[in-house]
Protein backbone atom coordinates (compact mmCIF):
# COMPACT_ATOMS: atom_id res chain seq x y z
CA UNK A 1 0.00 0.00 0.00
CA UNK A 2 1.31 3.42 -0.91
CA UNK A 3 1.71 6.05 1.77
CA UNK A 4 -0.47 8.56 -0.06
CA UNK A 5 -3.22 5.94 -0.37
CA UNK A 6 -3.09 5.35 3.39
CA UNK A 7 -3.18 9.08 4.08
CA UNK A 8 -6.29 9.50 1.94
CA UNK A 9 -8.01 6.65 3.80
CA UNK A 10 -7.07 8.19 7.15
CA UNK A 11 -8.38 11.59 6.03
CA UNK A 12 -11.62 9.97 4.84
CA UNK A 13 -12.13 8.23 8.18
CA UNK A 14 -11.54 11.53 10.02
CA UNK A 15 -14.01 13.29 7.73
CA UNK A 16 -16.66 10.60 8.31
CA UNK A 17 -16.30 10.89 12.09
CA UNK A 18 -16.60 14.70 11.90
CA UNK A 19 -19.75 14.42 9.78
CA UNK A 20 -21.27 11.86 12.17
CA UNK A 21 -20.49 14.15 15.10
CA UNK A 22 -22.28 17.03 13.40
CA UNK A 23 -25.26 14.75 12.71
CA UNK A 24 -25.26 13.73 16.38
CA UNK A 25 -25.38 17.35 17.55
CA UNK A 26 -28.23 18.10 15.13
CA UNK A 27 -30.12 14.99 16.25
CA UNK A 28 -29.66 16.03 19.87
CA UNK A 29 -31.50 19.30 19.28
CA UNK A 30 -34.11 17.86 16.92
CA UNK A 31 -35.08 15.20 19.48
CA UNK A 32 -35.34 17.89 22.21
CA UNK A 33 -33.09 16.00 24.60
CA UNK A 34 -30.47 18.73 24.85
CA UNK A 35 -31.43 19.75 28.39
CA UNK A 36 -31.48 16.41 30.17
CA UNK A 37 -28.49 14.28 31.14
CA UNK A 38 -28.66 12.05 28.05
CA UNK A 39 -28.70 15.04 25.76
CA UNK A 40 -25.83 16.73 27.57
CA UNK A 41 -23.70 13.58 27.42
CA UNK A 42 -24.49 13.10 23.73
CA UNK A 43 -23.65 16.73 23.05
CA UNK A 44 -20.37 16.53 24.97
CA UNK A 45 -19.36 13.29 23.23
CA UNK A 46 -20.16 14.62 19.77
CA UNK A 47 -18.29 17.87 20.38
CA UNK A 48 -15.27 16.05 21.78
CA UNK A 49 -15.09 13.53 18.92
CA UNK A 50 -15.73 16.20 16.32
CA UNK A 51 -13.06 18.46 17.77
CA UNK A 52 -10.41 15.75 18.03
CA UNK A 53 -10.96 14.41 14.54
CA UNK A 54 -11.16 17.92 13.05
CA UNK A 55 -7.78 18.67 14.63
CA UNK A 56 -6.39 15.41 13.26
CA UNK A 57 -7.76 16.17 9.80
CA UNK A 58 -6.20 19.64 9.94
CA UNK A 59 -2.81 18.21 10.93
CA UNK A 60 -2.95 15.62 8.15
CA UNK A 61 -3.85 18.30 5.60
CA UNK A 62 -1.03 20.57 6.77
CA UNK A 63 1.54 17.76 6.71
CA UNK A 64 0.50 16.73 3.20
CA UNK A 65 0.71 20.29 1.91
CA UNK A 66 -3.02 20.64 1.21
CA UNK A 67 -2.99 23.69 3.48
CA UNK A 68 -0.02 26.02 3.02
CA UNK A 69 2.09 26.63 6.10
CA UNK A 70 2.48 30.12 7.47
CA UNK A 71 6.15 30.65 8.04
CA UNK A 72 7.78 33.90 8.97
CA UNK A 73 10.08 35.29 6.32
CA UNK A 74 13.22 35.83 8.31
CA UNK A 75 15.68 37.87 6.35
CA UNK A 76 19.34 37.22 7.03
CA UNK A 77 21.12 39.64 9.31
CA UNK A 78 22.60 42.56 7.42
CA UNK A 79 26.30 42.20 6.88
CA UNK A 80 28.53 44.90 8.33
CA UNK A 81 29.76 46.65 5.19
CA UNK A 82 31.43 49.51 7.11
CA UNK A 83 34.39 47.48 8.40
Amino acid sequence: MKTSHGILELAAICLIIVILSIVGVIADFLAHIALNIDGLLLLATCLMMGGLFTLMLFLIARDQGWIPRREKNVSPAPADAKK
